[in-house]
């Protein structure tokens, strides 16, 4: 078995455990469930609403949107939470290289990215 094969299998798990259920698999939700067992307790974690993962045609990408707003574009909490989204999405196994992020505000506007 591949080691993304094995982190994939990993993090279906975890997201079966939170879920509850079974049914189909959303790739995003079992990201999302296994960078939050990972993250919670970190400072900046609260202010996140939600991450999608795009491993598909060209590079990854790493959407993650918070609940603040364009007053704290550029700050450091932005460039925390972004790297580490993509950081954990490469070592999970969620995508195949190291992704682009980007991190959004409730209002839309793009608060910082990284790559």
């Amino acid at each position: 078995m591949s080691p993304k094969t094995i982190a994939v299998a990993g993090l279906s798990a975890i997201a079966f455990a939170a879920s509850g259920c079974g049914g189909d698999s959303d790739p995003d939700a079992e990201f999302r469930a296994a960078f939050e067992k990972e993250f919670s307790a970190a400072p900046w974690y609260h202010h996140i609403t939600g991450i999608e993962v795009k491993d598909g045609s060209g590079r990854p990408h790493i959407k993650v949107t918070t609940e603040l707003g364009s007053e704290n574009k550029g700050t450091e909490p932005m460039s925390t939470i972004c790297l580490a989204a993509i950081n954990f999405a490469f070592k999970s196994g969620a995508v195949d290289e190291i992704p682009e992020g980007t991190v959004t505000g409730s209002d839309g506007v793009g608060l910082g990215s990284c790559a």
